[in-house]
């Protein structure tokens, strides 16, 4: 636990002492923004990673750990509402494909014990629903509300070979092909109290390149910078994502303002730049927030509570690079043991052209169980490096994908080896 108190610390001084700090640098400036997406998306999509469930009664136990491919149908409505007094996103999700998995099973009960590697062939759909809510009473302080649910439905054919053995310990070969069903659901609800505010930075981002491409030579001040985003912003946020938007006279409408409040010349603009600035939010300040929460899912750990402190920075450097910093600390309270665990991400993300974003970083997450003051676990330490990719290949259609692998001292917290998702989807917006 002592050595568990000095990670901690150590983290947190790092972050804290950062060269951002808990600084806002420009925050003046931008804590006003404005930000109003609806996106209408649907797609495929492909995950690969490894998962492990349990579930217990007074007599019985079943266990498995799975590797896991999914492909997939994907429908998606995305809403960011950021505004300077709140600032809100929520999604629905829906997936529906085949999916295969294979790994180890356990079934155990006082008369028989079952163990044995399985093959999982089937189809599985999901619905999911989030909604975050942070309500500011004044530029700092802010009240924060997040709930998600997800639901999970699979039919699939389950090939075991293995050995079963009775309550005499008399051990026999198993062998069996089985048709199956499950559902699975789960839902996470946290609260709490916050300082600080992370604001977005794409209407700044895109006047910044807009004035820097068609207008090279000339300095333009801090103030019309901001001008011209609050009026793409503007341009912007009067879309429908159901009826759709004309960008030819959202570039015509951005022209005209250029001429009429900076006394520019119109710029000519390439009707593929207009529409190749729809990056996915990124952010510049900082915040810090605390407060209770639950999760529930019906299979083990079944129920969890406790209390978390989070901490994020963001920084926007320039038009192609911003970094990104966050520390979790979490108390999980369990009805069979208890557990501490921090969860910190160091990343970049690159922005090459209008199209195109890379993201980079590490993730540290040292965990402990606690079972008691006087049983305190060692510190368990994984590592996460991981890679991210998005393009919009035109005005429509995007592309994702997200690359991680869990680096695991033991498996306690979470499974060694890959995780891979691949989306490629038509947006409206």
């Amino acid at each position: 636990m002592k050595n568990f108190g000095y990670i901690i610390i150590t983290v947190l001084l790092v972050l804290l002492l950062s060269e951002s700090g808990f600084s806002q640098p420009n925050s003046d400036s931008t804590s006003l923004s404005f930000f109003i997406k609806k996106e209408l998306n649907t797609g495929a999509v492909f995950s690969f990673d490894a998962a492990r469930e349990e579930f217990r009664t007074d007599k019985t136990r079943k266990f498995e750990e799975i590797t896991k491919g999914f492909t997939g149908f994907r429908w998606e409505n995305r809403n960011w509402i950021f505004l300077p007094y709140r600032q809100e996103n929520w999604n629905i999700l829906f997936e529906a494909g085949p999916y295969y998995g294979e790994g180890d099973w356990i079934d155990s009960a006082k008369v028989q014990a079952i163990g044995a590697e399985q093959k999982l062939t089937g189809i599985k759909g999901k619905l999911q629903a989030n909604y975050t809510s942070r309500f500011y009473f004044d530029q700092k302080n802010y009240t924060i509300v997040s709930v998600n649910a997800w639901g999970l439905y699979g039919l699939f054919r389950r090939n075991a070979s293995g050995f079963q053995t009775d309550s005499n310990q008399v051990t026999i070969p198993y062998n069996e092909k089985s048709e199956h069903s499950n559902l699975r659901y789960g839902f996470q609800a946290k609260a709490g109290w916050g300082m600080g505010r992370l604001n977005p930075m794409n209407h700044y981002m895109a006047a910044n390149w807009l004035l820097e491409k068609y207008y090279p030579g000339r300095l333009f001040s801090e103030e019309e910078i901001l001008k011209v985003a609050r009026e793409i912003g503007r341009i912007k946020h009067q879309r429908n994502a159901r009826i759709g938007h004309s960008a030819e006279n959202e570039r015509d409408q951005i022209g005209d303002f250029l001429k009429k409040e900076l006394l520019l010349k119109s710029p000519g603009m390439v009707l593929s730049d207009w529409q190749l600035t729809e990056f996915r939010p990124r952010f510049n300040g900082s915040r810090i927030e605390f407060g209770p929460f639950f999760n529930y899912f019906n299979r083990e750990p079944d129920f969890v509570y406790g209390g978390y402190l989070k901490f994020e920075n963001h920084k926007y450097y320039s038009l192609k690079r911003n970094r990104n910093i966050s520390a979790s600390l979490s108390y999980n309270g369990y009805k069979r043991k208890d557990w501490i665990l921090l969860e910190t991400d160091l990343g970049w993300s690159f922005y090459p052209n209008l199209k195109t974003e890379y993201g980079f970083g590490v993730k540290y997450i040292p965990g402990l169980v606690v079972n008691g003051f006087d049983d305190i676990g060692p510190v368990r330490h994984n590592f996460v490096p991981y890679l991210e990719y998005f393009s919009q290949m035109n005005s429509k259609y995007r592309i994702e994908t997200a690359l991680a692998w869990r680096i695991v001292s033991n498996d306690q917290f979470m499974l060694p080896g890959p995780e891979v998702m691949v989306s490629v989807y038509r947006s409206r917006y």
